[in-house]
């Protein structure tokens, strides 16, 4: 009796711990997605583009049309689901850099309170490794997802919430419709990128048969999962410009990466695997470190376990390599492409991990040793993620914009730029993007091109008062012109002058 009474505490310990630890590994996440998250500069190219398009359709235009300086945007050629998500949160939080990332970062906690929550089927130690591994996601904490005020994290938070459900397929056929949802929602975010997670749905079903079960009911249910929302969008963005946007998406986002055409990031077919997997930058990734444990679980497990479960099995093996093929056979190649595939790595790492910590048929030792070196890992590289956030910087120039924009007074107004002295002796007077978004976001400010020279080629002096942003160079090359202005603010290299035309 007594033997029973201990072993039922002894349970109750465990069941209590398992939820206080699962909770403070999402709060560890948390901690590295939204700490300083709106220090760092915000970088060009798609971060930028997301957060100005964002910002033009909350403030006057289409909700279906994404734009840029108010017209008619054809290089971010993405449908607007990741756009209409970061309206939401300047909503709520203001037109700020915070604001612009937050959404990233609360879609990769919700995607390790999913992930880890599946993986508890597989046992608690399990469950909260795999989460642990999930916080030293080290490549997409630094670039381009989860700080990152872009499409990529919605991304592979509904890529992942979609293989969840396709492995649940066959305990629920309901799923299958999940599945269907989820596609359509993903493409909504990165258009034919979800098109990977069709091929992986199709191959398994196939493989594991699961499709001799899906009836003709089935089907049509599917398909109106897939295709409503997607029409949703659809339907009005082509009664804006017929098949011109459409049109455009395919020659960019599938022609332009399998052809040639685009040939801004070309790469070798093993760039991702030397990358993630491999030791090409001189360093030991967490991949690579991933990918060694669960070799060794499959080697020490392959002896006591037979090919019971083999639909999961097919899954977990999908999930990771098939978007690794995809995206390695393509010649526009780019880090974030395959993050889908990591997730199912370090998730099978910490599962991994956990069984050979468990078996109780290993030598104690060897145990031990799995144990140590799984904490030194989750160490190391969560305190490299923090350093990495630390060292990040900030921009002068986006610094001296938002400077300026403290002063409601010019709320609105438009905004020229010389940023610096070309080589030719030339001005470059052309805004970068991701200073039309600090620009737009925090002083609403119209961005108008070609500097002073559009200021002093106006043909009639309207009163408007504007400012001109300009680059130390410029301005000491042509003192006599610039100091009939006068300096409203500093900061680094640059200044803003008062302009009247």
């Amino acid at each position: 009796m007594e033997r029973e009474q201990h072993r039922r505490a002894k349970a109750e310990g465990k069941a209590v711990w398992y939820p206080i630890l699962f909770v403070a590994l999402i709060a560890l996440i948390a901690f590295l997605s939204f700490y300083k998250l709106d220090v760092k500069y915000v970088d060009p190219w798609d971060e930028a583009r997301h957060g100005v398009n964002a910002y033009e359709m909350a403030n006057g235009g289409n909700l279906f049309q994404n734009t840029y300086l108010r017209q008619a945007d054809y290089y971010n050629l993405k449908p607007p689901l990741s756009m209409w998500c970061i309206m939401l949160f300047m909503g709520i939080f203001g037109n700020t850099v915070f604001a612009l990332r937050f959404g990233s970062a609360l879609c990769y906690v919700l995607l390790a309170v999913s992930a880890g929550l599946f993986v508890r089927r597989y046992g608690k130690l399990e469950s909260l490794l795999a989460v642990a591994f999930l916080a030293v996601n080290t490549t997409a904490f630094q670039a381009h997802m989860i700080r990152a005020g872009d499409a990529d994290s919605l991304y592979v938070l509904l890529f992942t919430l979609a293989m969840l459900a396709m492995m649940r397929i066959p305990e629920q056929k309901n799923n299958l419709y999940v599945c269907g949802f989820l596609f359509a929602l993903a493409f909504l975010t990165k258009s034919f990128h979800a098109g990977v997670i069709a091929l992986i749905g199709g191959l398994y079903l196939i493989l594991t048969g699961q499709i001799k079960q899906i009836r003709v009911k089935n089907w049509i249910l599917f398909f109106f999962s897939v295709t409503v929302p997607v029409l949703l969008w659809a339907v009005p963005r082509y009664l804006i410009d017929n098949m011109t946007f459409f049109r455009k998406m395919w020659e960019t986002d599938v022609l332009g990466r399998t052809d040639g055409t685009l040939h801004s990031n070309p790469a070798p077919f093993s760039y991702y695997l030397s990358y993630y997997f491999g030791a090409a930058s001189g360093k030991v990734t967490v991949y690579l470190c991933a990918f060694v444990l669960i070799l060794l679980a499959a080697v020490v497990f392959s002896h006591f376990f037979a090919w019971k479960n083999k639909t999961a099995y097919i899954g977990w093996l999908l999930w990771a390599v098939v978007p690794l093929l995809a995206f390695s056979a393509v010649s526009n190649k780019l880090l974030w492409y395959v993050y889908p595939s990591l997730v199912p790595v370090l998730l099978a790492a910490g599962i991994g991990a956990a069984r050979l910590i468990k078996e109780k048929r290993i030598l104690p030792f060897f145990r031990v040793m799995v144990a140590v070196a799984t904490a030194v890992i989750l160490v190391f590289y969560v305190h490299g993620i923090v350093e990495t956030i630390n060292r990040q910087g900030t921009n002068d120039f986006q610094m001296l914009v938002r400077q300026v924009a403290e002063d409601d007074t010019y709320d609105g107004c438009q905004v020229f730029v010389e940023y610096a002295l070309n080589e030719d002796g030339t001005v470059q007077s052309v805004w970068n993007q991701q200073d039309v978004f600090v620009a737009e976001a925090y002083g609403d400010y119209e961005c108008m091109q070609n500097g002073l020279l559009s200021v002093m080629t106006r043909s009639t002096y309207s009163g408007k008062t504007g400012i001109l942003f300009v680059g130390d160079d410029v301005y000491n090359a042509s003192v006599d012109v610039y100091e009939a202005y006068e300096t409203i603010a500093q900061n680094g290299g640059y200044r803003a002058l008062l302009v009247s035309y």
